[in-house]
């Protein structure tokens, strides 16, 4: 199956979280990896991004997508609505 992803008020959303470089964010539905893309292009060094998704084809998909920030994210097979477990076993 062909996955297909378009980033809704992509920057809205990126403006509203005010991204410090060494900060964590979490992006409990990681779909294509858009909004995480933006997130990770104003990490510095010690930022980190955390991205869950329960579907192969999109972790795939964002895995492809922020491939040149491997050093700073880390993809998680789930669901968001077990992002508390997924957080700590982190």
């Amino acid at each position: 199956m062909e996955f297909k992803h378009y980033s809704v008020l992509l920057n809205e959303t990126i403006e509203q979280l005010h991204i410090r470089p060494d900060g964590i964010y979490v992006d409990g539905t990681l779909g294509g990896g858009g909004h995480a893309l933006e997130v990770c292009r104003r990490l510095g060094e010690y930022g980190r991004l955390i991205g869950i998704d329960q579907d192969a084809d999109a972790i795939a998909a964002g895995s492809e997508r922020l491939r040149d920030y491997e050093d700073r994210v880390t993809i998680v097979r789930s669901n968001y609505e077990e992002i508390q477990s997924v957080l700590k076993d982190l």
